[in-house]
């Protein structure tokens, strides 16, 4: 154990290095702002992720250390994970588990990114722990404490609630029934709900305005697509990784943790059935990844088989870091190169006040860049968290806009007489406009 515990450390400090340097990402800056104007949840998703963020706000003069107290949740799911397995596996296929969850493009390099996927691996990661305990122990605590993991989950992210149908599934399969203490499961209904109240409260107060959207997102193209369904299945294979995804198919886990099974493949499955409506996005299934990789690790040819695993990915986190940390290479993927085209148009805009943005993405990167307030303009693209905000009008008689050349202008300017005229050009296609009204 003491070697699984030196290996997580390393890892972690390794993590927290990298979490320092890597500028964030739009998408994370987004959050970032949401913890700037705390609420008890947003209408993109649940709070989790601005509550962390906030927790790092000391930590903003040391680089992007912001990202620390999520990078450190986030890592802690592992810990969790080798105290489950500790119980049913051998330190060697434990290990095995821990390579494989830290070379995952998403599981590994990935939780340097702070998203709402962070604090919900760690809250899917928890419940299968408590649940493990429930199975076992049957007592008043382990129940409530697997509904305060279950409530936490869903203030992370709403893909907690599949961890339901997995367990009623595995419940009905395996016929486990008895092995429920009835009496106690109100503990988890109570404890589950005091603790996703924030989420329920902001949502009945605002139209359930976040279920809503996250129900037609994934749910909004009205034609099919086969390409959706092809790129789901393709992307998942190649994250999983063939030889993983073929020992966790062919393994037979032992009745105490035949529950494994249901927390893999539902998941997997629901995405592939919601992609027959929808585009869904590769990093969607992550919740069954720790259990596929648990499946894995218990074949008897992981511990061989691992070693392509880390190779392969092992060699695209590398290539990945040495793109990030050097300046010619970043041009290779507009995506990677976000974050310092962003981090350079905000010193670019920095004398012009008060400055709006686009989008969410350039607003959010360009208020945490320069640490002063960046509003998005009020309809000017999808409706986000800054539409729902007061400063998205301008309330004086001037202010400044940096958009894409191209992207249009909401209708309420001319309506309001708001005039303009072009006064900086940003490469690489920014324009930063003045506007001005009687």
């Amino acid at each position: 154990m003491k070697d699984l515990k030196r290996l997580w450390l390393i890892s972690l400090f390794v993590k927290l290095i990298l979490a320092a340097l890597i500028p964030l990402s739009a998408d994370e800056a987004y959050y970032w702002v949401w913890s700037h104007r705390l609420q008890l949840s947003y209408f993109d998703h649940p709070p989790m992720v601005a509550w962390l963020f906030s927790l790092g706000h000391f930590l903003e003069p040391f680089l992007h250390s912001v990202r620390w107290p999520a990078v450190i949740l986030g890592h802690a799911s592992i810990w969790v994970g080798i105290k489950l397995l500790s119980k049913h596996m051998d330190l060697e296929k434990i290990r095995t588990w821990i390579y494989l969850v830290l070379f995952s493009p998403l599981l590994g390099f990935g939780s340097l990114i702070v998203t709402p996927d962070l604090p919900v691996i760690f809250f899917w990661i928890v419940s299968l722990y408590y649940l493990d305990l429930v199975l076992e122990k049957k007592d008043l605590k382990s129940y409530a404490a697997f509904g305060v993991a279950l409530g936490l989950g869903f203030c992370a992210k709403y893909h907690i609630v599949l961890f339901v149908p997995c367990l009623l599934l595995y419940l009905i399969m395996e016929k486990k029934w008895n092995a429920v203490h009835w009496k106690l499961v109100p503990a988890t209904l109570i404890t589950g709900l005091l603790f996703c109240l924030p989420v329920i409260l902001w949502n009945y107060q605002n139209d359930f305005a976040s279920f809503r959207f996250q129900l037609e997102h994934g749910f909004e193209r009205p034609h099919y697509n086969p390409e959706w369904t092809i790129s789901y299945v393709l992307a998942q294979i190649v994250i999983i990784f063939p030889w993983v995804l073929w020992a966790a198919v062919r393994i037979k886990p032992a009745k105490p943790v035949r529950y494994l099974m249901y927390f893999a493949w539902l998941p997997l499955l629901f995405f592939l059935g919601t992609s027959f409506k929808a585009l869904v996005e590769a990093n969607w299934p992550i919740i069954a990844y720790p259990a596929v990789f648990m499946l894995a690790a218990m074949h008897p040819r992981m511990s061989q088989w691992k070693k392509y695993y880390i190779g392969f990915f092992g060699s695209i986190i590398a290539a990945a870091v040495v793109i990030l940390f050097v300046p010619r290479f970043r041009t290779i993927d507009p995506k990677i190169n976000e974050p310092f085209a962003l981090q350079n148009l905000a010193q670019e805009t920095a004398e012009y006040q008060p400055l709006y943005g686009d989008s969410y993405q350039m607003s959010s990167s360009l208020w945490y860049f320069s640490k002063s307030p960046v509003f998005k303009l009020k309809d000017i693209s999808r409706f986000d968290f800054f539409d729902t905000l007061p400063e998205a009008k301008p309330a004086g008689n001037k202010f400044y806009l940096v958009k894409h050349q191209g992207n249009g202008l909401p209708q309420w300017l001319s309506e309001q007489q708001w005039t303009y005229q072009e006064i900086k050009k940003i490469a690489p296609d920014f324009v930063v406009l003045e506007f001005t009204r009687p």
